[in-house]
Parts: C-alpha cells; sequence; structure tokens
C-alpha cells in the first residue's frame, strides 16, 4: 500500500505540475498575443484618420458673367503626421513674417495675393506685385516639400456643360467618389488600408453638400469602365460624419487648398495679366504631391470634366 500511495502521490504531482506548466504556457500565448501599448497608438496597427482640408476656386452656377471654371482642390494628411506637418508650417509663416515684414496669423487667400486685395493691399504692409508673388510661390514650394500629404484636384469647364447641368453636385460627387477610392486603396502609404477621413470644407453650400454626402452613403451608381457594363454601386463608406464647415480665415490648410485651387484654375485658364509672373506655372510645383491616381487621363491626376 506504501508503494501505491507513493506511486498516487507522485503522479497527483506530475499531473499538477502539467496542468500549472500549461496554464503558464496559456497566460504566456495570451500575453504574446495581447498588443503593447505602443502598437495600440502605431497607425499601422489600428484605424485612423485622414483630414482632407477641401476649397473651391470659381462659381458653380452657369449665369453670365460667372468664371469658366469651377475648381475643388484638397489638401490630404495623415492624422498620425499632422502635428508635425503643423510645425514645419508655423516655422514657414515664421520666414514670412520675418522677410516681408507681414503678420504671422495673416490669412493667406488666393485672390488676394494676386490681386493685391485686403492684407495683401499695399497700404496695409507695402507689399509690391512681385512680393505678393513671391510669397505665393515660396508657400507652394513648401507644400511641395511634404511628401507626407497628398493634393486631390476636380476641375470643371463649364462651358462645356449643358445649361441644367448641376455643376456644384456633378462635381463635389466626383471629388469624394476619388477621396473614397483613394482611402480604399490604402490611401498615400501613410496609414492601414482600414483607415477613414474626415472632409473639413470652406463655407460652401453646407446644407447642399451635406445632403450629397448623406445619398452618397446610401445610393452612389457609378458608369463601369467597360463598355456594355451595367453600372455599379459603390457607396461612400469611408468618410466619416457629415462635411465639416469652417471658416477658411481659421484654417490654414484649408487656406492652402485655396492656393492650390486658384493655382490649378490659373493653369487651365490663365489671365493675360499673370503671365509676367508666370504664375500659370505656380501649380506644377505641387507635381510631386499630387494624388495621380485620381485620372488616368491627366499626367497630374487631375479629374477634368466634361
Amino acid at each position: 500500500m506504501s508503494g501505491y500511495r507513493a506511486t498516487y502521490k507522485t503522479s497527483r504531482v506530475y499531473v499538477q505540475s502539467v496542468k500549472v506548466r500549461i496554464g503558464i504556457n496559456r497566460e504566456e500565448q495570451k500575453r504574446r498575443k495581447r498588443p503593447r501599448v505602443s502598437q495600440l497608438r502605431s497607425p499601422a496597427s489600428l484605424a485612423l484618420m485622414y483630414m482632407i482640408y477641401v476649397d473651391e476656386s470659381g462659381d458653380d452656377g452657369l449665369r453670365p458673367g460667372g468664371t469658366d471654371f469651377f475648381v475643388i482642390s484638397g489638401v490630404i494628411i495623415h492624422e498620425s503626421y499632422w502635428n508635425e506637418i503643423f510645425q514645419r508650417f508655423l516655422d514657414l509663416r515664421r520666414n514670412l513674417s520675418r522677410n516681408f515684414a507681414i503678420p504671422q496669423r495673416i490669412a493667406f487667400h488666393a485672390t488676394d495675393i494676386v490681386n493685391g486685395h485686403g492684407d495683401f493691399h499695399h497700404s496695409r504692409y507695402g507689399l509690391h506685385p512681385h512680393e505678393r508673388f513671391e510669397i505665393y510661390r515660396q508657400i507652394m514650394e513648401f507644400l511641395a516639400q511634404l511628401q507626407e500629404i497628398r493634393v486631390l484636384n476636380v476641375v470643371t469647364r463649364k462651358r462645356l456643360t449643358r445649361p441644367d447641368t448641376p455643376v456644384f453636385e456633378w462635381s463635389w460627387e466626383k471629388f469624394i467618389q476619388r477621396l473614397q477610392t483613394f482611402l480604399e486603396r490604402g490611401g498615400s502609404g501613410f496609414g492601414v488600408d482600414n483607415d477613414y477621413g474626415l472632409l473639413v470644407t470652406d463655407r460652401t453650400h453646407d446644407d447642399q453638400l451635406r445632403r450629397l454626402m448623406r445619398k452618397l452613403r446610401a445610393f452612389n451608381y457609378v458608369p463601369s469602365m467597360i463598355p456594355g457594363s451595367p453600372r455599379r454601386k459603390l457607396l461612400v463608406t469611408k468618410m466619416l460624419d457629415d462635411p465639416n464647415p469652417r471658416d477658411s480665415r481659421q484654417s490654414y490648410w484649408i487656406q492652402m487648398a485655396d492656393l492650390a485651387a486658384y493655382a490649378l484654375a490659373r493653369k487651365l485658364f490663365p489671365r493675360p495679366s499673370l503671365r509676367p509672373y508666370h504664375f500659370e506655372t505656380y501649380f506644377d510645383i505641387l507635381d510631386p504631391i499630387l494624388y495621380k491616381e485620381a485620372s488616368h487621363y491627366d499626367p497630374q491626376g487631375i479629374v477634368i470634366w466634361p
């Protein structure tokens, strides 16, 4: 009996030790599977967000006296780089303030800079025309160096459209669809495939744009690339919330979108009075950061319609 008891006790100890080891192994496996805090904060391990700052150039009407174009440009920034890029942008503003004797908080509006209106009138800070255009150029060159951002552009040539064409809806629809595609394909390579986007716009037809966004989330049929094939239902699922309208004077990045949109407008629809400053070439400065995959019909990815 004593031998039996010894064997029984030995077996119990062995079984218990096996259970303990199994328990340790399971805890070790759980620990290894459990992500670290640094991994949770990394944009490669969970869905984060792209911020898209958008502004328009031209008007969406078809009445006589309006512009020949309606341009939408968006500056796309992944949130994981936002603070870093913003600090670099503040450095740019400090340099411009020091070199041209203008306030650091001055609002960069394209038409004000080009036409010498508002804060860029000669009577305000004594800026000469060549200084105004040099400021514009330096900002564009600064943006072109930011490899962490992309610029998406849509242009509507209004003179080629029918009189009853809803220019605003059609232009914004094409812009939002390209954003959806951008996000579905993993953005600019700085986020992950499941990242989302948040649209921040200048004050525009806010209610009209809100209704359009909600419609595209529920009903969005686009033509197939294959001739004769039926239209495809591609709902906008990667954009968070409704568009967020802001006063462009309070958003540096909306101002950058404004500069890009106007430069594009004057590249495609040049003004003779701006040729001495070679302003029609300013948009080309942004070539390194343009979202060229937006259109296969234009080398710079500009979505030109019709």
